[in-house]
């Protein structure tokens, strides 16, 4: 995927419009998602994808292929986007709240997400910090690798890591038991 998208914006860099309607079909959704996400206004989150993609036109050429290309434009998305944040950025967690995440199958959080609607998963979101829910959003929504969110966000892998464990670990404790299916007890929908 990334060699096409390389293609692409070298081609975009020459001043190929479709090139740039191309990268815009590949990639203009996810962006949007996220930046709805971070942004909570539909609105102001297509003025941030708009200003993402015209940066990317403008300088597609000096992308300098040191990430995926992906990565990059979640990134100035991310920029078009906290610029038009009232002053809030996302409060970075203290080092003493990072924790390694434990290899294996899924843990508790998982299952109880699974059987959760998705009203009540919306609502537990909502209860999120910021930082947890746009690691989540990133990882889940966008479908990036965990370096690739280290990247957008500017923070290392291991923090990702324990942003996305303690996101999971907030949404399992938000979820009301009753979001899980008939028959099965708030206790079964814990394990």
């Amino acid at each position: 995927m990334d060699d096409v998208d390389r293609e692409l914006l070298h081609r975009v860099a020459a001043g190929d419009q479709r090139a740039f309607e191309e990268l815009y079909a590949r990639h203009g959704q996810p962006l949007l998602a996220y930046a709805e996400g971070l942004l909570g206004d539909r609105g102001r989150a297509e003025e941030a994808l708009q200003d993402t993609f015209l940066a990317t036109w403008r300088g597609a050429g000096s992308f300098e292929g040191r990430s995926a290309v992906r990565t990059w434009l979640f990134s100035i998305c991310r920029r078009q986007a906290l610029r038009r944040m009232t002053g809030q950025r996302p409060a970075p967690l203290p080092v003493e709240a990072a924790a390694e995440v434990p290899a294996g199958e899924p843990g508790p959080e998982a299952v109880a997400l699974a059987r959760a609607d998705a009203r009540a998963v919306a609502a537990a979101l909502a209860e999120l910090a910021p930082a947890h829910r746009e690691v989540l959003e990133l990882a889940f929504g966008a479908g990036l690798a965990h370096a690739e969110i280290a990247e957008v966000l500017g923070i290392p892998v291991g923090t990702v890591k324990s942003r996305l464990f303690h996101a999971r670990a907030g949404l399992a404790r938000a979820l009301p038991a009753d979001s899980a299916p008939v028959g099965v007890s708030g206790r079964e929908a814990g394990r």
